[in-house]
């Protein structure tokens, strides 16, 4: 699917409509000599949302309904996202929970675990926004915590150590719930990694996100990208270790930039989870014919750009369509700053040479993140429209801009005249495929 082009007609067009946090900003494409929209076609939505997800938890890929493998003795942990990444989680809780109590497992032996991983934690009222109604349904409700008490299930042959958080895995039965998106070095989203890293330990978060760098000398492994999943040796290592403690059951949503559910995938964790990353992927994964010198990113608003560590998803897709030397310019608010306290202090070094040098001798997950970042400031022009410190946005390289007309601006300043451009309004969700014929699988 090529990008549709959007010249420049007498009288103007009605302008382009980004989002921006919890707005929205336009962008007038009479400023381009041509402008181009990288968007997927629109999936066909369900007639029920609610009966789509009973179908499927009905139906599972590849292992039997839930309620004939649980025992009304059982105590159930299932893992949900936390806010940095919505789910549609109050939705799927539901039929989901409607499935123990078939089974004849009591409220009061469910507990819902948000899946923090190395994020922090939730307030009282984002809790209540994840989890819905179900939150006061009689299900007891934790956050893991990677610096908590753990259980070592194994290494994995890669040597990572397998730490899982205590009170999820004394539980009977584990289900994984989640979305599934593109995810820029574990090649999606949902699926095993709502256990690991999102229940793990920190050096098990670690160490898995380790392996995104080569092991035969520097730089990322040339497989370790959005939309991967064969040969990838991030999501090989963290497959191994779930498979030490298997998920019972999985429960997936695949949702459009606006969040509406068009498709679920349920059953077992790992054949569930691809089959949903194939169908993601047929509608988001879009073809583009070439590179573009200019190209106009939004993160997609609130909450993919609730900080800059969450935004770099639509940074690293945008970056695939951009010429070497070209500019970007990313709309991403970062209400929440950063994401992480070990995020900014990385930009102390001067290359990402000398930062992944670093990174190999002391790995932390958002040094890896800054040092993603750092390549691609090396790499192209990218200014940034955020209400991040000017001062911090130029430390990582980029330029600030306090809107998107001042960016366009300082676009037109470095160019002269402004060339054509591509604009990617959710590019959060969509992959440019310049490549084409790319498999998930």
């Amino acid at each position: 699917m090529n990008p549709s082009r959007r010249p420049p007609g007498p009288g103007g067009k009605p302008p382009v409509h980004l989002n921006y946090g919890r707005s929205r900003v336009s962008l007038q494409e009479d400023l381009f000599r041509s402008m181009h929209l990288l968007s997927a076609r629109r999936p066909m939505l369900p007639p029920s949302e609610e009966k789509l997800l009973q179908q499927r938890i009905a139906r599972p890929i590849g292992s039997l309904p839930l309620r004939q493998m649980l025992k009304p003795g059982d105590s159930v942990a299932v893992a949900i996202s936390d806010v940095t990444r919505y789910s549609a989680t109050e939705k799927l809780l539901t039929p989901l929970l409607e499935e123990t109590d078939a089974a004849g497992v009591p409220r009061k032996r469910v507990t819902l675990f948000v899946a923090r991983g190395t994020h922090r934690a939730l307030s009282p009222e984002e809790l209540r926004a994840v989890t819905g109604p179900e939150i006061s349904s009689g299900v007891r409700v934790e956050q893991s915590d990677p610096d908590g008490e753990t259980v070592h299930v194994g290494t994995t042959s890669s040597g990572t150590p397998v730490l899982l958080y205590r009170p999820l895995m004394e539980h009977d039965r584990i289900v994984l719930t989640g979305t599934i998106s593109f995810h820029y070095f574990a090649g999606f989203g949902g699926g095993r990694k709502t256990l690991v890293p999102g229940c793990a330990g920190r050096k098990t978060a670690e160490s898995t996100h380790f392996r995104i760098f080569r092991s035969d000398g520097p730089g990322k492994h040339p497989l370790a990208r959005p939309g991967i999943l064969s040969g990838n040796p991030v999501h090989q290592d963290i497959i191994e270790a779930v498979s030490m403690a298997p998920p019972a059951f999985l429960v997936n949503t695949l949702l459009t930039p606006d969040r509406r559910l068009f498709d679920t995938v349920a059953g077992h964790w790992q054949k569930a989870h691809e089959e949903g990353c194939a169908r993601y992927a047929k509608i988001y994964r879009v073809r583009i014919p070439r590179k573009y010198p200019l190209v106009i990113a939004s993160a997609g608003g609130f909450p993919k750009d609730i900080n800059f560590i969450q935004s770099h998803k639509a940074m690293d897709h945008a970056f695939l369509a951009i010429e070497p030397g070209g500019v970007m310019i990313l709309l991403a608010e970062c209400p929440d700053g950063f994401g992480s306290p070990q995020f900014f202090p990385w930009f102390r070094f001067e290359s990402p040479e000398e930062m992944e040098k670093e990174l190999r001798a002391g790995y932390q997950i958002y040094g890896q993140t800054a040092h993603a970042a750092f390549v691609k400031a090396r790499s192209c022009r990218v200014i940034l429209v955020s209400s991040l410190r000017p001062e911090d946005v130029e430390r990582m390289g980029m330029i600030p801009a306090p809107t998107l007309e001042a960016a366009v601006e300082e676009a037109r300043r470095h160019f002269g005249e402004l060339p054509s451009a591509l604009v990617i309004p959710d590019a959060g969700h969509i992959l440019p495929d310049t490549q084409g014929g790319a498999k998930c699988r």
